[in-house]
């Protein structure tokens, strides 16, 4: 019967003789050569030999095992940076840059970039900061003097590379900063720049945000004070048409934007309508402040020299207002007209306004006019027409607004049209009238927008006169 004793013993002795390491198996592997060479004549420098190549193989073990040690802490550093940067990815940029908002984007920052201090500039102030401030004034000083030293740059380094200096906005309007401080002996390299690029970028796009909210905030408060401006400019206008047993007034202007300079006025004396229609060159809140002077104007006109001719009130109010259009370079077209209710004439004085349609049996004929508007030439006394009104006679007096009305092709409403839709719309009340003028205007226009204030005032007889 065989022994299984011996043949285990050799099992258990070969398995010793493995390695367990890679330092083992060279220790191994120097004995065995050692013996070898032993009782041969080169056995000294053999045995030499094969100890120095171990050491160099343990030399080159160790160094992988250092690098391996280096490899895993990398990984760990960036396995935490990745958690860092999902961590700040996680606060939202897209809201309001408040101080607590900041203030929390600006400590998660601090870790990601190993700094110990991080400050937020804008200008030369320190508006933020986190981190080790018991040294600010020192950090703020370097901060400065690396801006001035490079105004253009977006990125630099200073304090002998443990400070990195990022422009928020390198290409807009803000002056702001970003700066980044480490300890005594740590120094940025280029593996931080896209860490800090990154924290720039959401930062900047937070403040950019709360840039956007104050601009919106300004424009809104400019908006509400230009709308109550406005609005007290076109209440200036917003007067009923005077009555009278024998003639019928229809006034109605419209505003291209929120207020216009279109206007018309009304003055009545006894036996006696004064009307002005007027358009300030210009759209928008300007034109409606130089408006109300016009209106002003006309208004002191009308009750100061109510007794006066047509041409000397055209006169009185041209005195009123041409330094002041002159200074601010502006002209104003103005018809001024007195209707007489026991003549049923109308007199009127035209500086360059246009269109007026004169209706009268039945046939429509432009009443041009014959001198430019105020503001241009001083003192030229203009023509006055008269004309009676009987039967259903009228005078339109409207603004360009209304014959140069454009549809989507581009094809503008005109003159003569507004000519013949003045004669086709004559035979009805002034109000109709007028409402009919409006809607087939706004009609040809099918949607496409005003470009220009329309204005619109009307004398329609009210009968036969004797």
């Amino acid at each position: 019967m065989i022994n299984p004793r011996p043949q285990q013993s050799r099992e258990r002795a070969a398995l010793a003789a493995v390695p367990k390491t890679a330092y083992h198996a060279i220790d191994q592997l120097e004995a065995q050569a050692s013996a070898a060479y032993d009782g041969r004549a080169d056995g000294t420098g053999g045995a030499a030999s094969a100890t120095a190549a171990a050491g160099l193989a343990r030399d080159a073990i160790h160094s992988l095992e250092s690098m391996q040690l280096e490899l895993t802490s990398a990984l760990i550093a960036s396995q935490d940076r990745i958690h860092a940067m999902k961590a700040l990815a996680q606060i939202n940029v897209q809201g309001l840059a408040s101080e607590q908002t900041i203030g929390l984007l600006l400590g998660k920052a601090l870790g990601l970039t190993e700094s110990v201090v991080i400050l937020l500039l804008e200008g030369e102030e320190v508006i933020a900061s986190n981190g080790q401030l018991a040294q600010l004034d020192e950090y703020t000083a370097v901060t400065l003097e690396s801006i001035r030293l490079a105004p253009g740059s977006s990125l630099r380094s200073a304090a002998s590379g443990r400070a990195m200096i990022a422009a928020l906005d390198p290409d807009g309007q803000a002056d702001r900063y970003l700066a980044f401080f480490r300890g005594e002996g740590r120094s940025f390299s280029t593996t931080d720049i896209p860490v800090i690029e990154a924290i720039v970028s959401a930062l900047g796009v937070m403040l950019a945000f709360n840039d956007l909210h104050h601009r919106e905030l300004e424009r809104a408060a400019v908006e509400r004070e230009h709308q109550l401006a406005s609005a007290l400019a076109q209440s200036v206008i917003i007067e009923r048409p005077p009555k009278s047993p024998v003639i019928d007034f229809f006034a109605k202007s419209v505003p291209a934007s929120l207020t216009g300079g279109d206007f018309y006025v009304f003055g009545q004396t006894d036996g006696s309508i004064w009307f002005a229609v007027g358009d300030v060159a210009g759209k928008g809140l300007p034109a409606a402040m130089i408006m109300t002077r016009a209106v002003a104007a006309c208004r002191v006109a009308f009750l100061a020299h109510r007794h006066a001719s047509v041409a000397e009130v055209m006169r009185r109010i041209e005195d009123e207002l041409f330094d002041y259009l002159d200074d601010v370079g502006v002209f104003v077209t103005l018809a001024v007209g007195l209707y007489d209710e026991n003549s049923h004439e109308v007199s009127l004085a035209n500086a360059g306004h246009s269109p007026v349609v004169l209706v009268r049996d039945g046939v429509a004929t432009f009443v041009p006019a014959s001198v430019p508007p105020l503001g241009v030439v001083r003192n030229l006394i203009p023509v006055v027409s008269s004309m009676i009104l009987n039967d259903t006679d009228c005078l339109v007096v409207g603004s360009d607004g209304l014959a140069e009305q454009s549809n989507a092709s581009g094809e503008m409403f005109g003159y003569e049209r507004f000519r013949q839709l003045c004669l086709s719309a004559s035979l009805k009340p002034s109000r109709m009238m007028g409402e009919e003028l409006f809607d087939t205007i706004h009609s040809f226009a099918a949607g496409q927008s005003a470009s220009d204030d329309s204005t619109l005032v009307i004398l329609k007889s009210l009968g036969e006169h004797s």
